[in-house]
């Protein structure tokens, strides 16, 4: 009978783990602004958020949630929904404009090919706060780029379009982003990245590291300066969690 019991107890505990090997990783949007190409497994549902804090021009403001859920609708597509919730210098609470959008992932990378994806958003003019809306709806278009290596180093790169509601001039938006593997569960990147405009550019970039705490949590640490303004800078933590 304890031979029997044991056996069962054996059978159950393996099966468990062949279970836990086979859940698909958690692959974050965050935290950096280079974006990957993968997208979320079929059926699977993400909640990603963050808190930062950001002086610009000696002023200084907290983003007391950053905030986005994706949702796998197709085995290579997922919808997104994000917002962020504001707090300026002078106590100023304000809701971002709700964003959707879908990411796409258009090809998977092949020896020296990347991965390629696609991302479409598209600010709210509505759902927000009155003073952070936009006038017109405001869309937003990336071609993702992605390259791993097994030797624990990545490479991403995002080419870009922005508008901000009020003009028909678009933002052009360039980044690129290294990351490295320090162990399974830990890792480091550099993100640099440009937003070029007809009233003026800007140039940041941003170092942080990544902790897998399991393969459905993922906890991360942030900071980034502006090249032309050295005293402009922000830094930041967040969490992505794959729920199911």
């Amino acid at each position: 009978m304890k031979k029997t019991f044991l056996f069962i107890a054996l059978l159950f505990v393996t099966g468990l783990c062949l279970a836990q090997e086979e859940l698909p990783e958690l692959c974050a949007d965050r935290p950096g602004v280079t974006w990957g190409a993968e997208v979320l497994p079929f059926h699977k549902v993400s909640w990603e958020n963050g808190i930062g804090f950001e002086r610009a021009d000696e002023a200084n403001s907290w983003t007391l949630n950053t905030m986005i859920v994706r949702y796998g609708i197709f085995e290579n597509v997922e919808l997104r929904v994000g917002t962020d919730f504001l707090l300026n210098e002078g106590q100023t609470f304000g809701v971002a404009p709700l964003t959707v959008g879908t990411k796409i992932k258009v090809f998977e990378g092949e020896g020296f090919l990347p991965s390629v994806g696609f991302l479409a958003q598209m600010a709210s003019p509505h759902v927000g706060s009155a003073e952070l809306l936009p006038s017109h709806l405001a869309p937003e278009m990336y071609l993702l780029f992605e390259h791993g290596w097994d030797n624990g180093l990545s490479l991403c790169y995002n080419a870009g379009l922005l508008w901000d509601g009020e003009t028909a001039t678009p933002t052009k938006a360039l980044s690129i982003a290294v990351g490295y593997g320090i162990t399974d569960a830990v890792g480091i990147y550099w993100d640099f990245f440009n937003y070029l405009h007809p009233e003026g550019n800007l140039y940041m970039t941003e170092i942080g590291t990544t902790w897998m705490v399991n393969r459905k949590l993922q906890l991360d640490l942030e900071a980034g300066f502006d090249l032309e303004h050295l005293n402009n800078f922000y830094t930041g933590c967040g969490v992505a969690w794959m729920i199911n």
